[in-house]
């Protein structure tokens, strides 16, 4: 007993109750500085400071007095609810990515706004957007002009610009289609058309398709094995907003294409698919982006209807550690057993086995959180500049897009910064 009261005469459990206070206050204080990922370390740390602090308290009581053993037991009990309340807080945030060891170099462009053919390192585009590769070729929508890259060098590919924007860009063998808006409009609406290069000449293979100021736009269109031609078409009228799957069927022997034909409606509206991409895997297994929900679809060969493969609807964060969410994902790109997906400024690989999404890994990017909180080394890369993945920033643009150059380099199309870059894994 002689203990216990030397204990209680240089222990006062005021001053236990004023230090928990004051780092309680601290903490409190300190937290809503922090970004999204330190707010969440800060809070795990919190909690299993918290649990100690408690189990100190009830071993300092049960070291007093024997008989406080059932209030310290209840104060173990709570200390573990609320650590465990608090771990529940602790959800994955935009920066739960798991990244490769990848490098982001510039493939071509010199950085300046400008139309200019040459080189790779001298060449120089407007606003690289939508792209396309054929064997040793690679296709790039630079504002109003098409541009080729081969072998080293970039030229501009004959198209009639002066009555047409391009659009969207892709590739069925040697021929180049292009979703091509008309820059003439009757009755207040826009025209559209499937325009085909072939050999230099360019020709309207499609229906035409009016556009107003709601309706009939088309985010995206890919090819499958068989040559049909698949979109996907918005209608997003008041009153009336849907997404649809339609298709031009292609003759082989004629060497045309059939009319318009719907096939099938996607499971969210018009706004939640506004910049929506599509692409075929080898095996012809259809997959859809679905930006507005954070999810990908897919459409196997010889299934009826979309599942979602990836992503949780509604959960729009970046995360690749365990659970795989996306943030807003686009342009899509399958190859050799892998999905490559554009995710609002990162560039992420999702591998695919049996037809399910069994893993994802960052390549290159941050998420635009972490480039605003300004406490991470990421910066705009410049010709010449070699830098890792996790510090490459890419300004979120609906525009980018992926394709892969003749050697298998993963590349990236910057609008925004007027670079076209590249991606290795090391």
């Amino acid at each position: 007993m002689m203990e216990d009261q030397d204990t209680k005469a240089h222990i006062d459990p005021k001053i236990i109750v004023a230090l928990i206070s004051g780092l309680v206050s601290i903490v409190s204080a300190m937290i809503p500085m922090l970004d999204a990922a330190e707010r969440n370390f800060a809070m795990a740390a919190f909690a299993f400071l918290f649990a100690l602090i408690l189990m100190g308290i009830c071993v300092f009581i049960l070291f007093r007095k024997r008989l406080y053993v059932a209030i310290a037991a209840l104060l173990m009990l709570a200390g573990s609810a609320v650590s465990g309340y608090f771990a529940q807080k602790v959800v994955q945030t935009p920066s739960a990515l798991t990244y490769l060891d990848a490098s982001v170099s510039v493939y071509a462009g010199s950085g300046e706004r400008d139309c200019r053919d040459g080189s790779y390192e001298q060449c120089a585009f407007v606003a690289p957007a939508r792209m396309s590769s054929y064997k040793d070729r690679l296709y790039v929508i630079d504002g109003d002009k098409i541009r080729c890259l081969e072998r080293g060098e970039a030229a501009t590919v004959p198209f009639p610009s002066s009555r047409y924007n391009p659009r969207v860009i892709r590739n069925l063998e040697a021929d180049l289609y292009v979703w091509a808006e008309s820059r003439q409009m009757e009755s207040g609406k826009y025209q559209y058309f499937f325009i085909r290069i072939r050999n230099g000449e360019s020709e309207v293979v499609s229906e035409k398709f009016e556009a107003g100021a709601f309706d009939a736009s088309v985010s995206d269109f890919a090819f499958s094995r068989g040559g049909a031609l698949w979109f996907i078409r918005l209608y997003d009228a008041p009153g009336e907003a849907s997404a649809t799957l339609n298709k031009l069927t292609y003759d082989r022997d004629a060497d045309r294409f059939g009319p318009a034909e719907w096939v099938a409606d996607f499971p969210y509206e018009a706004e939640y698919m506004k910049d929506a991409r599509m692409a075929f895997d080898a095996d012809d297994n259809l997959y859809v982006s679905a930006p507005g929900k954070g999810v990908i679809l897919r459409q196997g060969r010889d299934e009826q209807g979309f599942t979602v493969f990836a992503g949780e609807e509604g959960e729009r964060e970046f995360n690749d550690q365990g659970r795989v969410t996306f943030s807003y994902p686009t342009a899509l790109l399958p190859e050799n057993g892998a999905l490559y997906v554009l995710d609002n400024g990162t560039v992420r690989r999702v591998r695919v086995e049996g037809g399910r999404a069994v893993s994802c890994e960052t390549l290159a990017g941050v998420t635009p959180d972490a480039a605003k909180s300004g406490k991470h080394n990421v910066r705009v890369l410049e010709a010449g500049e070699d830098v890792p993945g996790s510090s490459f920033l890419f300004q979120p643009s609906v525009e980018g897009d992926l394709a892969f150059s003749e050697r298998g380099r993963l590349l990236l199309s910057d609008p925004e910064n007027s670079f076209i870059y590249q991606i290795l894994e090391n």
